[in-house]
């Protein structure tokens, strides 16, 4: 017997099971750095996020692997897409991951800021708007020692069990136009993380200001932005339109439009029409799960069948 009939025979996960989640996790948990404990990675270590994916997700990953796949493979390949979505989430949660994600709601809620161009040098950095600099290429010193000139950096009273915020927003921003303006360029989001976490060493944890700035950015970086997860994607998108019929790829361009135009498309009746676009709701529902990649998945779905008609 291996893991997948163990589950479909018991319905839920047993000692195979658990193996296979173990060892995916082991090799998935050594992608996020700023998920390593101080004394290494240890058996007990990885035994403990096993324990966390499962109270986190495992009621619907055992529902999915039971509706979604057909042997010990697929079963495997869903499993480490589980686990490397909830990875990621857990390494955004971090104190460098929420440093990070506010310096990019800072950046994208103030006018000042602005990103550069496409077709433009730089493009997709930051920089102050209309700068129309070229993309900063020194060293980041110079840029901390900015970021720490901001006078009356206003501390922010806190109390519970949230982390802190770092300082009030008008700080912060303060703080950006510094760097912005001493660095005469455009940056990416990573160097500012780093910028602050070296402004604001009290943020975060040794383990993680100890990241080099590669191992940080594949860490944390927004989830659309990372070659894996694109990879991903594509991967699971292909899956999705492999299964549906060639009638369902033709109507799901048009699912949101009325019956009669389902009717016309299909050649039938209304409710055969009505019924054709109930099974393909219910054939996405089991096809995409719902998890943070959904989204994407379900527009590179939309944009197969587009290009296939």
């Amino acid at each position: 017997m291996d893991a997948y009939r163990e589950l479909q025979q018991f319905g839920h996960f047993g000692q195979l099971g658990l193996e296979v989640v173990f060892r995916l996790m082991r090799e998935e948990v050594r992608r996020f750095p700023v998920l390593e404990p101080g004394s290494g990675w240890t058996e007990d270590s990885v035994w403990d996020w096993v324990q966390s994916f499962f109270v986190a997700r495992g009621h619907e990953v055992t529902a999915a692997v039971l509706a979604q796949t057909a042997d010990l493979p697929s079963m495997g390949r869903y499993l480490r897409r589980s686990i490397r979505n909830f990875l990621v989430s857990e390494a955004r949660k971090t104190p460098a991951g929420s440093v990070r994600r506010k310096i990019e709601d800072l950046l994208a809620a103030t006018p000042k800021f602005g990103q550069v161009p496409r077709g433009t040098p730089g493009a997709g950095r930051w920089q102050l708007v209309d700068a129309q600099c070229p993309p900063y290429a020194g060293e980041l010193g110079p840029l901390v020692a900015a970021a720490y000139s901001v006078p009356g950096v206003r501390a922010v009273r806190w109390s519970g069990e949230r982390r802190s915020p770092l300082a009030s927003d008008e700080s912060l921003i303060a703080i950006l136009e510094a760097v912005f303006a001493a660095a005469s360029g455009s940056l990416e989001i990573a160097e500012l993380t780093q910028i602050f976490l070296q402004r604001f060493p009290a943020a975060v944890e040794f383990a993680d200001t100890a990241l080099d700035q590669l191992a940080f950015d594949q860490a944390v970086a927004p989830f659309k932005d990372r070659p894996d997860v694109l990879v991903e994607v594509g991967a699971r998108a292909q899956e999705v339109y492999d299964q549906l019929s060639p009638s369902q790829r033709a109507l799901l361009p048009h699912l949101d439009k009325p019956v009669s135009d389902h009717m016309q498309m299909l050649g039938v009746g209304r409710s055969q029409a009505y019924e054709a676009a109930r099974r393909l709701k219910a054939a996405l529902g089991e096809l995409v799960p719902e998890d943070d990649l959904r989204g994407n998945v379900m527009l590179e779905v939309l944009r197969l069948c587009l290009i296939s008609q």
